[in-house]
């Protein structure tokens, strides 16, 4: 298949968004997106894919397409869960999230097993403007703080970033390679910034495993008692517990199986709905079907 020629340019932006929430979604709960459906059409990918193959092949064929010619925020998060979490951790010990918020900003990858590590990307296709203040942000909150980019551009984020960070590279082999390694920043966290990116069902069950009960409060005044006694907590074991809750957030056992059977295209979206069971088996149900049978024209 000659992808040079029959792939229209034009649309690269619009098949990456193939891999966005509510396009795969879609296709998990209803079993079907019409926005898909119209890109497959209208981008020469109906021309370019043998319709025949299963959806499995569709999502691989057109993640290489995005790899080769459009490495948008999602390439390197899916490079991010396969190299690195999937690579070289385990998902029993281990735990991805992704848009995970801290203050004003959203951490684009996190990843937890002994120690928190954010993973901030700025793509070809990504600003660097407010990096200094995410970065600044992730400082409060991680252990390691990482920046992953292009090679050509690992230099001008070296320039902006203090010297704890670590610079990371997607590289033209799609393998991800060290430029500066990050240093531990554990004992800067500042738990009352911490505190502020949990759920109320997270923070109460670290201050109870810590203090052995929950503060007989209004509902009114429980999170301002909860954070105090949060801050109270020392920093080491107050991470070590923070860790270990928000590696419970959205989990399901049924991803270990999910992700065996989901194609390594997919890696990054099957870790965003892995406490999500019914969307795990709907997608899985699909993922054989014949391209013909899901998309229209």
């Amino acid at each position: 298949m000659n992808t040079k020629n029959t792939i229209n340019k034009n649309y690269l932006s619009a098949l990456s968004r193939i891999f966005t929430p509510s396009v795969m979604d879609s296709l998990a709960l209803y079993g079907q997106s019409d926005y898909l459906s119209e890109v497959y059409s209208n981008s020469g990918l109906k021309n370019d894919f043998d319709s025949s193959l299963t959806l499995n092949s569709f999502f691989d064929y057109v993640y290489s397409l995005l790899n080769e010619y459009y490495r948008n925020e999602y390439v390197y998060k899916n490079a991010i869960a396969n190299k690195i979490l999937l690579g070289r951790h385990s998902l029993r010990t281990s735990k991805m999230l992704t848009e995970f918020r801290v203050g004003k900003n959203k951490a684009d990858v996190v990843i937890l097993n002994g120690d928190s590590t954010v993973y901030e990307i700025k793509s070809a296709y990504d600003s660097f403007n407010r990096l200094k203040d995410q970065i600044n942000s992730y400082f409060q909150v991680f252990d390691y703080i990482n920046v992953i980019t292009t090679s050509s551009q690992a230099e001008k984020v070296k320039a902006l970033v203090p010297e704890k960070t670590g610079i990371l590279v997607l590289t033209e082999k799609n393998t991800i390679s060290t430029i500066r390694k990050a240093k531990s920043n554990k004992a800067h966290i500042k738990p009352s910034i911490l505190f502020d990116s949990l759920r109320k069902s997270e923070y109460t069950k670290i201050i109870k495993a810590h203090y052995g009960y929950i503060p007989d409060v209004p509902n009114t005044k429980i999170h301002k008692i909860c954070k105090k006694m949060y801050c109270e907590i020392p920093l080491e074991a107050l991470h070590d517990l923070t860790i270990n809750t928000l590696k419970q957030r959205e989990h399901s056992p049924y991803i270990n199986q999910f992700i065996e059977k989901t194609p390594a295209s997919l890696s990054a979206y099957a870790l965003s709905i892995s406490g999500q069971k019914k969307k795990m088996q709907n997608l899985e149900n699909l993922l054989n079907n014949k391209v013909h049978s899901i998309l229209y024209s």
